[in-house]
């Protein structure tokens, strides 16, 4: 059989971007990549106000209130414009780390399960496919071989 023909007759997987697949994997790295954001959006928040206020300080203001209100005025407009701007970035890095880590966790996924069918003495009816862009490709490829010499009957040793 060819390989066009054996894929097609494989068992389609339905792929969904917002299933969590690995539970306990997907939410403790999603969680670090969301705290080193709000991390660096918090240093980079300080240097920029810290920054900005030693500008401030060089413009010659006489007047100890009008001073204070145009800091307030800046802290505010930085405040908001790092509100904005964080929430934004985490929701875009929250969004692209998932679609990342469902190609590590879907594969995974899908060798794990076959594994337990081999663990229960059952062979494969088809071989372990994985898309292109998902990493572990060449573990399938791996996998496929070792369960073509289980089913030849390879002796190991």
């Amino acid at each position: 059989m060819d390989q066009k023909n054996e894929v097609k007759s494989r068992p389609k997987f339905k792929r969904s971007f917002w299933r969590i697949i690995n539970k306990t994997v997907q939410i403790r790295y999603s969680l670090v990549v969301i705290w080193l954001i709000i991390i660096a959006l918090m240093l980079g928040g300080m240097v920029t106000y810290l920054t900005v206020w030693n500008l401030l300080l060089e413009i010659p203001i006489h007047d100890p209130a009008a001073l204070e209100q145009l800091q307030r005025q800046v802290l505010r407009l930085l405040t908001l414009e790092f509100l904005i701007g964080g929430v934004v970035l985490v929701v875009l890095a929250g969004v692209l780390e998932l679609r990342i880590l469902h190609r590590i966790c879907g594969p995974l996924f899908r060798l794990e399960q076959l594994m337990g069918q081999l663990a229960e003495g059952k062979l494969p009816k088809h071989p372990l496919v994985f898309r292109e862009k998902d990493f572990f490709y060449n573990l399938a490829e791996s996998f496929n071989r070792a369960v073509e010499a289980i089913r030849c009957g390879k002796k190991f040793e």
